[in-house]
């Protein structure tokens, strides 16, 4: 029976068996998400259910396995149970005015995101100085729109409006940011990590596109080309002499771990400011929750 206090929200239960209408805006999910089978059936939705949809999750208190498992299975917003009638409505209601008033946001900075990193791919490619104005202007939209709408709205948007290297770039760059809000840090430590995120990964604009979107495992021989990217990256943005030095450790060593297993220059904890310890994290949460074409070997 569906509580009379959200009849006049335009709510009703749907058969989970049927087609979800194309008028849905809001689905609240309220599933067992540690079973496997309900989480794979939650993921085969995901690709075909209307992309409009705002999805609600309800997990339980304190509960971050389940927090972290919404996330992925794109839960722009999650509530704690047991869930009553009017903390139900006052969700919903807050989820219909962040959709009619605010929903834009995050979709404009995302596209502003793009196109910065579009920009400076397509400057690294000329051998042109990247505009770091212009980078820089973009993660104060991203750092607004994540302030003011959520973490999981950004994920949402940038899952639907963009895909590849572009997708992975906002996604990292997004999970940083919230990261540092969240954590208390700097004003200028939350705008050198979004910048590092949007600037992380430029030098892949030098791997052919038939490594980066290739199905399936690399080669070991095309993995050696895909490791190039931190260092190329690097030595392109260095070369400026106008990019703060934490960034360009960032650039460069996104890919280190703190035992000294990682690339390129096989660096341990010690030698790995907390800075770039962020970014690797942020990168490897990014490639977890998107849909990458290539895997290492």
């Amino acid at each position: 029976m569906l509580p009379s206090a959200l009849m006049g929200f335009g709510v009703r239960l749907l058969d989970p068996q049927k087609p979800i209408p194309g008028s849905t805006m809001i689905l609240l999910v309220d599933v067992d998400l540690r079973n496997p089978e309900m989480v794979a059936r939650l993921r085969e939705f995901r690709k075909v259910s209307q992309r409009g949809s705002d999805q609600i999750f309800a997990i339980g208190k304190n509960d971050l396995q389940d927090e972290l498992q919404a996330t992925a299975l794109g839960a722009r917003k999650t509530i704690t149970k047991p869930i009553t009638e009017k903390v139900l409505a006052k969700h919903i209601e807050e989820r219909r005015v962040a959709l009619g008033m605010t929903g834009q946001t995050a979709i404009t900075a995302a596209q502003a995101g793009a196109q910065a990193i579009q920009d400076s791919f397509d400057e690294t490619k000329d051998d042109t100085p990247v505009n770091i104005d212009k980078i820089s202007e973009a993660g104060k939209n991203i750092a607004a729109s994540i302030a003011d709408l959520g973490i999981s709205e950004w994920l949402s948007t940038v899952r639907v409006y963009h895909q590849s290297t572009f997708q992975h770039i906002l996604l990292v760059t997004g999970i940083a940011c919230a990261f540092a809000q969240n954590t208390g840090m700097s004003n200028s430590d939350i705008a050198k990590l979004t910048q590092a995120g949007l600037l992380h990964d430029i030098g892949k604009v030098w791997i052919p596109e038939e490594i980066l979107d290739k199905p399936g495992k690399l080669t070991a021989d095309e993995f050696a080309i895909v490791k190039r990217h931190p260092m190329d990256g690097y030595n392109k943005l260095s070369s400026q002499g106008n990019i703060d030095p934490l960034i360009l450790h960032g650039v460069r060593h996104h890919h280190e771990y703190l035992n000294g297993s990682g690339y390129p220059d096989g660096l341990s904890a010690p030698e790995i400011p907390d800075l770039t310890r962020i970014l690797t994290i942020c990168d490897i949460m990014g490639a977890l929750l998107e849909d990458r074409s290539y895997k290492p070997p």
